[in-house]
């Protein structure tokens, strides 16, 4: 994957790398662009037949909510879903809870079908397979399967691998989802015709049974106390990501944003449904659609603070090196300071850079365009300070030592010192973690532990 294409994962990309980081894909691209026309031409009909046209903050939302898919898409949530999880669950956010909400807002079923013929309308109420499956389609539970379903499904640890590493399978994912989330929130803001919508008792409890479902899935990939997904293994250590930590951080985006969107529309619902008109049919419902509204009001106010009990953001983003200390340094003097500990403890050459193998106590490390200097031969169960910088722009140091991930970020005029004890013999690859110049997968290093 070109460098450039990931700029959602670094801080200092710039304007060129956003552009960049776009792609056409073009049976995505027809496809939109044919919604588009379609709608719009469909429009011209209803208003040329003379019949009720949709509002045009509708035809701004139907159109928004193609530009969001567009991004979801072709943007750079799609180029970082192979890379990182939580970028994967930007993607999800993007395609289920805001482009499925604009364009059933659009009214996209109405305006198609106002725009059709008259004798066409008539010809299609008589079909009586055609109601019978529209009846299926907007059954609620029809629809909390078709939200919830592909939602839990793909997110199942093998078919989600299988999905990353498969584009086709991978696009049928995303269709499903969006599909899936289309249906439910075109059955509960725009139904067509008007008596499929449901009840306020009905919509209650089909929000309410859908923010639980899929708090259900963030919940077990937020909390679960190992990575889930094996398929982010290849890529976290070349880019500096702790797994767990990423996976936590993707389950909670997803879990506050699912959880704030269907609290509020759960709400609303709630505020129609006590009007008095209504209040006077849940009087006269039975006891049990009573009790269940009652338990989805009280959930309202319950789950929100065990979701703050559980502080769970906090230790999501609470990640980095606890022993890491930070000192300003001059950059040529830091230079200087390498050059000296290189000349006070060089052992060797290794594909033209050198070898030092210091004594416990300070050893030095700076980050160049061209990689990690110099090559550091140090002895296991042995205490360092090590004193990292960069010389020329900023740079992400990782190397993992088996027992230990070591992760740090340096600019020039910044030194990090951390201490480390490296406990297991062998060669450790230093990375850099930053889109730090055109050939900064080959900005590499070594560290050698012996006995």
């Amino acid at each position: 994957m070109p460098a450039p294409l990931l700029p959602l994962l670094h801080a200092t990309v710039t304007s060129t790398d956003l552009v960049r980081a776009w792609h056409l894909d073009p049976p995505v691209t027809v496809l939109l662009l044919s919604l588009a026309v379609a709608y719009g031409a469909a429009r011209r009909r209803v208003a040329r037949a003379g019949r009720p046209l949709a509002s045009r903050w509708r035809v701004i939302a139907f159109l928004a909510g193609l530009e969001v898919v567009a991004v979801a898409l072709m943007g750079p949530p799609d180029h970082g879903n192979t890379v990182r999880f939580s970028v994967h669950m930007v993607q999800h956010m993007l395609l289920m809870l805001v482009a499925a909400p604009l364009l059933s807002l659009g009214q996209p079923v109405r305006t198609f079908l106002r725009g059709l013929p008259a004798g066409v309308l008539r010809w299609l109420s008589k079909r009586r397979g055609l109601v019978w499956l529209l009846g299926v389609l907007t059954h609620p539970v029809t629809v909390f399967l078709a939200v919830t379903g592909p939602f839990a499904l793909w997110h199942y640890p093998p078919l989600y691998a299988e999905a990353v590493r498969v584009p086709w399978l991978h696009q049928i994912e995303h269709l499903s989802m969006l599909g899936g989330a289309f249906l439910f929130w075109w059955v509960l803001l725009d139904p067509f015709p008007r008596h499929r919508r449901f009840s306020p008792m009905t919509a209650v409890l089909l929000v309410f049974a859908t923010w639980m479902a899929t708090d259900l899935v963030c919940a077990t990939v937020t909390l679960a106390p190992r990575p889930l997904y094996g398929v982010y293994a290849e890529t976290a250590a070349l880019w500096g990501i702790d797994p767990l930590a990423d996976q936590r951080l993707g389950g909670a985006m997803m879990w506050v944003g699912s959880g704030a969107l269907y609290a509020t529309v759960l709400l609303v619902v709630l505020l129609r449904a006590v009007r008095p008109s209504s209040m006077r049919r849940l009087s006269q419902a039975p006891s049990l659609w009573r009790i269940s509204l009652s338990v989805a009001t009280v959930a309202l106010l319950v789950i929100p603070l065990a979701f703050i009990g559980f502080g769970v953001v906090a230790p999501v983003l609470a990640r980095g090196t606890t022993d890491l200390r930070w000192q300003q340094e001059d950059p040529q003097r830091f230079e200087q300071q390498v050059a000296t500990f290189v000349a006070a403890y060089w052992v060797g050459e290794r594909n033209g850079l050198p070898v030092v193998a210091p004594p416990p106590g300070e050893v030095y490390l700076v980050g160049r365009a061209d990689g990690w200097y110099p090559i550091l031969q140090l002895r296991r169960g042995v205490e360092y300070r090590l004193y990292v910088s960069a010389s020329d722009v900023t740079h992400g140091l990782l190397v993992d030592f088996g027992d230990r991930r070591l992760v740090v970020r340096v600019a020039p005029g910044t030194v990090g010192i951390i201490t480390i004890r490296p406990e297991r013999t062998g060669e450790y690859p230093l990375l850099c973690t930053e889109l730090c110049g055109p050939a900064f997968r080959e900005m590499t290093g070594l560290v050698i532990v012996t006995e």
